[in-house]
């Protein structure tokens, strides 16, 4: 990526025009990605163009490939809560790591992502919030898509704070980031310790923006935080959650300056995940400041006003 890539990426960012969109998401790892689901979809001046499936192993999923399949039902759900009849495909995505930086794991998903870079000559927003296997997968099986493809990585840690750049998503496949991160393309980094975790949400804050409003995704992802958080209705208890992933619509929405980018050295990841300059060179865009009370403002009213209402 040149200093002209940056600055083309950034202008078509803060164009009018709807920005072609892929959100790539291990949605049933935790509770954050279901929010970036529903702000995709209800963003004017977002084209989602399709979701994947991430894989992705904790304790709630029994192995990476069932994380995979209990993500790809999580999508669903969503989508289908938020906009009823929503024609957005939602595609499996990969069903274990790249077993090496070489070889990519086909799937419905790095396919879709593939055809959507093919069918334009426009940027294509590709979001991973997940592990980066899916969008790695698919720069290996065709690197011509490296050209209007843009990666918008949500993981490792600051690099001006930590060595390490093991957050969870980079750790679990790091010959995907080392292969989205060498490869030359366009890449917005938007790491997690020291940046997107600012974009802290509670309960009871969720609960009097989105609760009770007749809208069953407010419903829904409230029931997530409520559940997560052991916050019953009633309960006056202040307990946070991170909301990592929205992140990565927000930078697209940008609509009263919710980042502020920085074009920087190119950085990747060794086979321990320490951070290291990336061989390919170039340039990245890198951000880890947000203006997180304007996030949650634009989040809280895209899905009062336009998300489906119960009938009756």
């Amino acid at each position: 990526m040149t200093h002209e890539d940056c600055s083309a990426v950034l202008d078509r960012i803060k164009s009018a025009k709807p920005k072609k969109f892929f959100l790539d998401t291990d949605t049933a790892n935790e509770i954050d990605d279901q929010f970036a689901v529903a702000y995709a979809l209800l963003s004017d001046n977002v084209d989602v163009v399709g979701f994947g499936a991430a894989p992705f192993l904790n304790d709630n999923a029994e192995s990476v490939a069932d994380g995979m399949e209990k993500s790809y039902a999580e999508i669903v759900r969503v989508r289908d809560l938020t906009l009823p009849g929503c024609t957005v495909p939602a595609w499996r995505g990969a069903d274990r790591y790249l077993p090496d930086r070489n070889t990519p794991v086909d799937s419905d998903a790095a396919r879709a992502i593939i055809r959507a870079c093919r069918e334009t000559d426009d940027f294509v927003f590709v979001a991973s919030i997940g592990c980066f296997t899916n969008a790695a997968s698919a720069l290996l099986l065709d690197p011509s898509i490296g050209k209007n493809m843009v990666s918008i990585l949500i993981g490792a840690n600051d690099a001006d704070q930590y060595r390490s750049a093991n957050d969870f998503n980079l750790a679990q496949d790091r010959a995907a980031a080392q292969v989205i991160l060498e490869s030359g393309t366009n890449v917005i980094l938007l790491p997690a310790a020291g940046g997107t975790e600012v974009l802290h949400l509670t309960a009871m804050e969720c609960a009097y923006a989105l609760e009770n409003k007749n809208i069953p995704v407010g419903d829904y992802l409230t029931g997530l935080m409520r559940r997560d958080h052991d916050v019953p209705a009633g309960t006056v208890k202040s307990t946070t959650h991170i909301i990592w992933d929205i992140a990565s619509v927000a930078v697209l929405r940008d609509i009263w300056g919710f980042w502020e980018p920085e074009v920087r050295d190119a950085l990747s990841v060794d086979g321990e995940g320490m951070f290291r300059a990336s061989p390919s060179g170039g340039k990245m865009l890198y951000n880890k400041r947000y203006r997180r009370d304007g996030i949650f403002t634009d989040l809280f009213c895209l899905i009062c006003e336009k998300a489906a209402r119960r009938a009756g």
